[in-house]
């Protein structure tokens, strides 16, 4: 399992996505049978084939692995574990890609929900979701809902992080 995973990397940075792709769902094919569907590394590479898929502009399946992906976790893990957060984002930023604002908004608000309750409002993974719901809600034109999230969270990240953070700075360019 591990030689195939190598492989599918290797066939990634030498920009051959389709054949990783390929031996990426051979890679979560074998995972699932030996370690069963609900293992947090089947899991794992079921997110990198997603990542791949969507990067392959196979979008519908992408979102496809993800649901199935967030689904497991929520089922093993609990509908608020930090760990589905990434899982939430990548389901998100597929139907992004899909151009369904309206359904990503309802994701990003359950990531900011999640974030917060778990994390805290000022942890930086908080501040990312937070970004990203003020994005959305400036991609559907709502820019007045958007403004409130985009100062908070460059205050926040001013605060937690330090003005010259890279996080930082990308929350000064968007507010």
């Amino acid at each position: 399992l591990t030689a195939l995973g190598n492989l599918a990397a290797t066939l990634h940075e030498l920009g051959r996505q389709v054949e990783a792709e390929q031996v990426e769902r051979r890679c979560m094919e074998a995972h699932e049978e030996t370690l069963g569907p609900d293992h947090p590394k089947t899991l794992a590479v079921m997110g990198i084939l997603a990542h791949t898929l969507g990067k392959l502009k196979r979008h519908l399946e992408a979102e496809s692995l993800h649901r199935r992906r967030l689904e497991a976790m929520e089922r093993t893990l609990g509908p608020e574990h930090p760990d589905i957060l990434p899982v939430l984002g990548s389901l998100a930023a597929t139907l992004e890609a899909e151009g369904r604002h309206g359904e990503v908004e309802v994701l990003e608000r359950r990531r900011l929900e999640v974030a917060e309750t778990v994390l805290g409002p000022e942890h930086p993974e908080t501040l990312v979701a937070l970004g990203d719901l003020a994005t959305t809600l400036g991609e559907l034109h709502r820019h007045a809902e958007a403004e409130p999230m985009e100062r908070r969270r460059l205050e926040a990240s001013e605060r937690v992080l330090g003005a010259e953070h890279p996080s930082t700075l990308v929350a000064l360019g968007n507010s």
